[in-house]
């Protein structure tokens, strides 16, 4: 089944005052045929007041975000594709086949073990596909996790799930359906002129131009 036929719902995680990633996420749904699409919508990115135990506001902000899109989806009991906003599809990705037997898909991915993903390090949570099954066992991980020190991001805990439960069918798209445009991040730490809203412009232009 082509992939985005797979999943009952569509999030998209953005925040509110990212006008911009919305504008260039609109325009890779209509290159896939997907905007309108009643399944799709967008979810106000979860924005905390601190870190807490994560290394920044951001990470953890993507964390909680992805959390909540995996509980709501357990709850209604539907499998479930997230997609972080700077997701920039490949030509053809609509086209990809999933196994009907995956309950989780990375759709986009960078492994530090390129030729054994599955016991690779993967980082990246951009494109995160869940079944059903998949959404509610994923969803009671994340609910119940417990570590020491600073917190997981999102992808490393997908990758503690993943080795905890080695016979959850895990499929990963070769080469990854989606990579992240180069934009302004809301979860690094900010470059100088990302802070000036002049040069920030600017910038933004000259990031669009390259990604051309």
């Amino acid at each position: 089944m082509p992939v985005f036929d797979n999943f009952d719902r569509i999030r998209i995680i953005n925040l509110p005052h990212r006008s911009d990633r919305r504008r260039e996420m609109d325009r890779e749904l209509a290159n896939m045929g997907l905007l309108g699409d009643p399944r799709i919508a967008y979810f106000t990115a979860i924005r905390p007041h601190d870190a807490g135990t994560f290394t920044s506001i951001g990470a953890r902000g993507v964390y909680e975000s992805q959390k909540q899109l995996l509980r709501e989806a357990a709850e209604s009991d539907q499998s479930l594709l997230i997609l972080e906003d700077d997701c920039d599809f490949i030509p053809g990705a609509e086209a990809y086949q999933v196994p009907e037997d995956c309950s989780i898909f990375y759709g986009g991915h960078c492994a530090s073990w390129p030729e054994d993903l599955l016991n690779s390090d993967i980082v990246g949570a951009h494109m995160m596909g869940f079944s059903k099954d998949g959404v509610k066992a994923v969803s009671t991980y994340l609910e119940q996790l417990s570590y020491d020190g600073i917190h997981p991001p999102i992808d490393a805990a997908y990758v503690w799930f993943r080795r905890a439960y080695p016979e959850v069918a895990t499929h990963f798209a070769v080469p990854p359906l989606a990579n992240q445009r180069s934009s302004r991040s809301d979860i690094a730490n900010l470059r100088w002129y990302d802070h000036l809203p002049f040069l920030r412009d600017i910038v933004n232009l000259i990031r669009a131009i390259r990604r051309s």
